[in-house]
């Protein structure tokens, strides 16, 4: 199916956005991030009726599976108590939603305003909404939507992830060093150990570009990969963010509110063992990204985040000691994305 021209999306506009009725609409393509999934701003002129001055709208594929899953996840985040945003319009078969329009903020774009840790602690909060609950707890018809949860094959695939687009382009080891390396028992038992632990709702992708600023409020967006899994990985994705330099003092400081709100939600707590575990998974699965993005699709854009993913990378491994020889693994070839002389 052809998607939409943006005649139709501006009449349709009109239509499903409440207050909208014989406006003028026009559309702004918003380019930002790694998915198939395109937004437009839809901006109104003329109102009489007292609608919201732009909305979003959001035109997706079937080529990720997650896509399909954006408009029930938005109901599970409503479910559990999390900000979401309203949904005014879907329709399914033509893969078209009309959204309300939280902003154009992200956590990212206020890393250094004065109130960022003041943002970072009601993410947090928000997530931790999320992280109280189980599968179980949901209808059975948002159950059936959650994608595939962390399993010791997921976690796995992540780790190949991170040898087959990042490492086998920019380490300094040879193909039979990566290949022992990553096929080595450390790797399989921190998978299998991850994944038997209890699991609870995750954002799975829950990082400094993926919160928007509404006031004072944070708002989660792309939550579309909403699975079981474990609240520490959703921890690791944005304490250890590479978009974000956090000091080790802010860290603890997020990480003490998490805690709080979490006992006060729920009784749920952190195992400091776990979020170590999960940041060299997060990361692992980020470099990837980065370098299949960067190198394998040419959005260059990318590249710039490998040397901060590294070094957060590294920052665990120091700490922790875990996986020996991925430390080795992290040294970049010259000229290498990332390395101390690359543009």
């Amino acid at each position: 199916m052809l998607p939409p021209t943006d005649d139709t999306l501006r009449a349709e506009s009109c239509v499903h956005v409440p207050g909208w009725k014989g406006a003028s609409v026009l559309l702004d393509l918003i380019v930002k991030g790694g998915s198939d999934r395109y937004y437009y701003r839809a901006t109104a002129g003329k109102l009489e009726n007292g609608g919201p001055e732009s909305a979003v709208i959001m035109v997706y594929t079937d080529k990720r599976p997650d896509n399909l899953s954006f408009f029930a996840a938005t109901e599970i985040l409503a479910l559990s108590g999390a900000r979401t945003m309203r949904v005014y319009h879907h329709d399914e078969t033509r893969r078209v939603g009309w959204l309300e329009d939280l902003g154009r903020e992200d956590l990212w774009e206020c890393r250094q305003a004065d109130d960022s840790l003041a943002l970072y602690r009601d993410t947090l909060t928000q997530v931790a909404h999320l992280h109280r609950m189980r599968a179980g707890q949901l209808p059975e018809t948002l159950q059936d939507t959650l994608q595939p949860a962390f399993d010791a094959r997921l976690y796995r695939w992540e780790q190949d992830y991170f040898f087959n687009q990042f490492a086998s382009r920019f380490s300094v080891l040879p193909p039979e060093a990566l290949e022992e390396l990553r096929t080595s028992a450390p790797f399989e038992q921190m998978a299998e150990t991850l994944a038997s632990l209890p699991r609870r709702l995750v954002h799975r992708d829950f990082q400094s570009q993926n919160v928007i600023r509404r006031g004072e409020d944070a708002y989660l967006i792309d939550y579309q990969g909403i699975r079981e899994g474990l609240p520490e990985y959703d921890l690791a994705s944005l304490l250890y963010d590479p978009y974000v330099s956090l000091s080790m003092v802010e860290r603890e400081s997020l990480l003490e509110h998490y805690k709080s709100v979490r006992a006060s939600l729920d009784g749920g707590a952190v195992d400091p063992a776990v979020l170590r575990m999960a940041a060299c998974q997060r990361l692992m699965q980020a470099l990837g990204a980065y370098s299949k993005l960067g190198a394998g699709d040419g959005k260059l854009s990318f590249l710039r985040h490998i040397p901060p993913a590294v070094e957060n990378l590294r920052g665990v491994l120091a700490d922790t000691g875990l996986l020996p020889g991925l430390a080795e693994a992290l040294e970049l070839r010259q000229g290498a994305a990332g390395s101390s002389d690359s543009p």
